[in-house]
């Protein structure tokens, strides 16, 4: 499974993170153009493009359904107006951008997500609510959403050091809700004819989120399919992964059995030199 995330931007362009069900990103792009996103998908062969922006002007009103939904949880979000001609307020500037990036994706074969199977389309995503829903809370008051947001990453098993700003951090909760998405663990929030925003649950609560007193702690063990323990022996790691080392962990291996060997040498030369004998089972 690969799910790539894509965070909006009007000056910085399109920042792409692609996640595998491992913890290290796959893949990370930034400064990417919408219509250089054809591209990139063929390069990086995604199962599904989770986008951090709504594919189209809202139906009616102010505000779509989807976000009126999740303003019912306590999860605020900006308003998608109905009026094309608001769209000439530079506020919703980034919106536009978005539009280009579902376009550019509908080219490229991956039409935009309303209800159904999620493989092989383009879908909307929030990334706070993505966050909020994963960690079952809103974020502390006086947590940096970009803190808090990559709290909720460590807490699921992605590395998180890759991520050098605050847009990778979204995208990569972008890619982490299509990876759910692709596993049947999501729901497609508000009117599927309007646009829908996908969020990384079964069902949602029924009544209003509360907030956290602290960032989610990370957990020793991943929620994500198709993973083992790392193989490195290291007794402080709690990586998961779907090889048989995380990332650079071989050479933890490597190191712990030069130095195992190392200290049989310094045994036996020991033993050898204290004319002490060897048990059967070690000659």
């Amino acid at each position: 499974m690969r799910a790539l995330g894509v965070d909006v931007s009007v000056r910085r362009g399109l920042d792409l993170v692609l996640l595998d069900g491992s913890p290290e990103p796959a893949a990370l792009r930034s400064n990417v153009s919408p219509e250089a996103l054809p591209a990139c998908l063929r390069q990086l062969g995604p199962d599904v493009i989770a986008i951090d922006s709504p594919p189209a002007w809202g139906a009616g009103g102010g505000s779509r359904r989807a976000e009126q939904a999740l303003r019912r949880l306590g999860i605020q979000s900006y308003g998608t107006p109905s009026d094309p001609r608001k769209g000439d307020s530079a506020f919703y500037a980034w919106m536009k951008v978005g539009f280009r990036a579902f376009a550019a994706c509908a080219t490229a074969g991956f039409p935009l997500y309303r209800r159904g199977g999620e493989h092989g389309t383009a879908m909307e995503v929030f990334p706070h609510a993505s966050a909020v829903v994963l960690a079952g809370c809103l974020p502390p008051a006086a947590v940096p959403k970009h803190t808090w947001r990559a709290s909720v990453l460590r807490a699921q098993g992605i590395e998180v050091a890759p991520l050098r700003t605050a847009d990778l951090i979204d995208a990569a909760l972008a890619a982490l809700t299509g990876l759910y998405a692709l596993r049947g663990d999501a729901v497609g929030v508000g009117d599927p004819e309007e646009g829908v925003i996908v969020v990384p649950a079964h069902t949602l609560p029924a009544h209003a989120y509360r907030r956290c007193t602290q960032p989610p702690a990370p957990r020793p063990q991943l929620t994500l399919p198709g993973l083992s323990p790392c193989a490195c022996g290291d007794p402080a790691c709690h990586a998961m992964t779907n090889r048989e080392f995380a990332p650079g962990h071989d050479a933890k291996r490597k190191s712990q059995l030069w130095e195992e060997t190392r200290r049989g040498e310094q045994a036996r030369e020991e033993l050898k030199r204290r004319r002490w004998e060897l048990p059967p089972e070690l000659k």
